[in-house]
């Protein structure tokens, strides 16, 4: 996946740590269904990877 096209890497970050706390916190809900379980770690897993992507660039452009 390509995330280039994020807009500022700092607002992006906390956005995205954000979602995924919020992500994390209805995962920890015991009513979920299945579906809504299966949605929410794969939105999980998404989020997870964004901000991976974005600390690899933020990585990057440290050492340029």
């Amino acid at each position: 996946m390509d995330y280039s096209g994020c807009v500022t890497l700092a607002l992006t970050r906390a956005a995205v740590l954000k979602e995924l706390a919020g992500v994390g916190d209805k995962l920890a809900a015991k009513s979920l269904t299945q579906p809504e379980r299966l949605s929410l770690l794969r939105r999980q897993a998404e989020l997870g990877d964004l901000r991976d992507a974005l600390a690899e660039r933020e990585r990057r452009k440290l050492v340029q």
